[in-house]
């Protein structure tokens, strides 16, 4: 990294959660130095707190940072506040665009589909063992009360077992999953912070099938249950909307499906996230106004 950085002469380096990479304090400080002291845009592309603790390697990049970025509020932008020394700004996770060729043509319908409902997630309950991440209880009570509703119920992830269950699945190959049912379903960790959700949400959106998952504060710029959208507040709410969506025509919710792909590909996409961050320091074309200006303005009104 330190010689492509030293080649370039950046005027701006951006760094995004850089968990795996052993950087001190000394290693960023020494590097920037070297470089000509360039801007750093940092974005945090993860939810911590609890048990999850905050590598070292990325202490040290937002406390050289000049502009900040988390895709969660409350506790974790305190948190990168403090170690930042400086304002956080929101930016939502969004659709990867290199790793989903399917998300450029509509789903096929869903009248084939081998499940009525996938959902996608990792399980890391254990028997009489305080799960290491909040909401994992609540994951695990929603895809009980799936199991309830007897459809066919695909569970895909490590962790889980039963009839349902399906194994893990490459990240690459989600959206094929996601068109193998009727409907998806997710629920993410790290309920009480506001505005999070996992990149999970804009995949599922962008496989063209309606989606049913967590609402929490902050969320009020996403698209409705007019545009395939369902975000319910408690577990049971999921299994219950669910229950009442797979009881719906089936080419209504191909076509909210479709709706929802489209939103989501033209609106909440990497690139235009790089654009959001990075167009205060580049000279970049800038997001759709919709939704970006209300992202833009989620600080002041978060709820």
């Amino acid at each position: 990294m330190e010689s492509a950085v030293l080649d370039s002469r950046p005027d701006v380096i951006f760094v995004q959660s850089p968990h795996g990479f052993p950087f001190s304090y000394e290693d960023v400080t020494r590097l920037l130095r070297l470089a000509g002291s360039p801007l750093v845009v940092y974005q945090e592309g993860d939810a911590w707190g609890g048990n999850k603790r905050l590598p070292v390697s990325s202490r040290s990049w937002l406390r050289v940072a000049d502009a900040v970025f988390s895709v969660a509020g409350g506790a974790q932008l305190a948190m990168l506040r403090g170690i930042a020394r400086k304002p956080v700004r929101y930016v939502p996770h969004t659709l990867p665009l290199d790793c989903f060729p399917e998300q450029d043509r509509p789903a096929p319908p869903g009248d084939g589909a081998v499940f009525d409902v996938v959902t996608i997630g990792n399980s890391v309950v254990r028997a009489r063992v305080l799960p290491r991440l909040p909401g994992a209880g609540e994951r695990a009570r929603v895809v009980r009360g799936l199991g309830r509703l007897g459809c066919r119920l695909g569970v895909f992830g490590s962790g889980w077992h039963g009839p349902h269950a399906r194994g893990p699945v490459p990240f690459e190959r989600q959206i094929a999953v996601l068109h193998s049912a009727r409907m998806s379903v997710g629920w993410d960790h790290y309920g009480r912070y506001p505005g999070y959700f996992s990149d999970r949400l804009p995949i599922s959106g962008a496989a063209g099938r309606v989606h049913v998952g967590q609402a929490r504060p902050g969320m009020g710029w996403l698209p409705g249950p007019g545009d395939g959208l369902h975000l319910m507040r408690r577990p049971r709410d999921v299994v219950d909307r669910v229950g009442d969506l797979l009881r719906s025509e089936q080419h209504e919710l191909d076509w909210a499906g479709e709706r929802l792909r489209r939103w989501v590909r033209s609106r909440l996409t990497d690139l235009q996230s790089v654009q959001f961050m990075l167009g205060e320091f580049l000279a970049l074309p800038s997001p759709p106004a919709d939704p970006w200006q209300q992202i833009a303005a989620w600080e002041e009104r978060p709820g």
